[in-house]
């Protein structure tokens, strides 16, 4: 259980907002406040995808833009969807970016790391590790050539390394990704404070899989002090660094601080994107686990019957979250004397594990 909350989404939203705002004009246009795009930038920086969405599909839909517009445009929606888990939705805008900018060579090529970074964190959160690591590693070097007077970019490339590495349980390749990135961003702070951040909270997590509680707990608390006081207490961006400290609480047995930051993550989350998201139901499922080992067994039932519900309607019903998910609901379901129902869930969990094991396998990986 306590593998899938803190691995399942290692905060790196810091790179996918920030990688596309690097231009500030489109193919020698200025783009004032009033344009769709900036408008949609705002709106994302704030939290408010709803009115994001909008104003980027209000940008793409113009028949005027320069194509260096329209590819900014695909890349900022692509992310977006990104952020809130439609993926089936996200490829299409991000592979027609990438093939624009591979096609013309006229175009800002600094565009294309970041574009391409944000396709292998896609590959990796659908479960394609290799296609992830062969993406996020031509994203880094060709990262390193057109952006190397921008070295918080290039941090950004070593950070998906890192949490790719970490996803599937390769610690010393995860922090020597992530000290690499944190060394980059040494050499121009304060500046880059917001890069740190994501750093901080991946090297957490592999401090947390290391079980140096002493070195994780100081190290997300810090990365949660910097995304506080740049975007507020309730920033959706928040959410994954309260999930992984509830995490982090709970393996030490301190259930009452655990379901503290797991219950404000999810408040942020069902405020921001609803009932009907993959992270709002991430988040009740996380809670849900606290509230269970704390013999809170009623609302625990609730909350991960809606997880579920949400995970199969909007990943789909054979998905690693979803067999995860089942699991954990059928510890409840025994704990509270319905074997029959959690006999059933178990078994639909095992038959999903070994559909992906024929499917992903994490040693197609390549060694650095």
């Amino acid at each position: 259980m306590l593998d899938r909350l803190y691995r399942r989404k290692p905060y790196y939203l810091w790179s996918r907002i920030l990688a596309l705002l690097l231009l500030q004009t489109a193919h020698g246009r200025d783009l004032s406040l009033q344009d769709p795009l900036i408008s949609g930038r705002q709106a994302l920086s704030s939290g408010n995808y709803k009115l994001a969405e909008e104003y980027f599909r209000r940008s793409l839909a113009r028949t005027d833009a320069p194509v260096a517009e329209t590819v900014l445009t695909l890349g900022d929606l692509g992310n977006l969807l990104l952020i809130e888990g439609r993926m089936n939705e996200a490829e299409p805008m991000l592979h027609r970016a990438i093939d624009i900018v591979r096609s013309n060579r006229t175009l800002d090529q600094r565009q294309l790391p970041m574009l391409l970074g944000a396709m292998g964190t896609l590959y990796r959160k659908t479960g394609r590790y290799k296609e992830s690591e062969k993406t996020l590693k031509e994203a880094l070097q060709i990262g390193s050539k057109v952006l190397r007077d921008e070295p918080a970019y290039v941090a950004d490339r070593y950070n998906d390394l890192g949490v790719l590495h970490l996803e599937i349980g390769n610690t010393d390749k995860a922090k020597k990704d992530l000290k690499k990135a944190l060394s980059l961003l040494e050499k121009r702070m304060p500046d880059n404070e917001k890069h740190l951040a994501t750093i901080l909270a991946n090297l957490s997590s592999v401090y947390f899989k290391e079980k140096k509680w002493n070195l994780a707990e100081p190290t997300m608390l810090r990365s949660l002090h910097i995304v506080e006081l740049s975007l507020g207490p309730e920033h959706p961006d928040v959410c994954t660094l309260l999930s992984n400290l509830g995490v982090l609480y709970y393996v030490q047995g301190k259930l009452l601080d655990a379901e503290t930051m797991h219950r404000r993550s999810l408040t942020i989350r069902r405020k921001v994107f609803g009932k009907d998201n993959a992270d709002t139901a991430a988040s009740a499922a996380s809670l849900a686990g606290v509230l269970a080992a704390e013999g809170k067994y009623d609302e625990s039932r609730s909350l991960f019957a809606e997880a579920l519900e949400t995970q199969e309607q909007i990943l789909g019903k054979r998905v690693p979250e979803v067999a995860t998910t089942l699991e954990q609901f059928a510890g409840l379901l025994r704990r509270t004397g319905n074997s029959m129902l959690a006999e059933e869930m178990e078994y639909r969990a095992a038959s999903i594990r070994i559909e992906r094991s024929f499917t992903v396998s994490v040693k197609e990986i390549s060694p650095h």
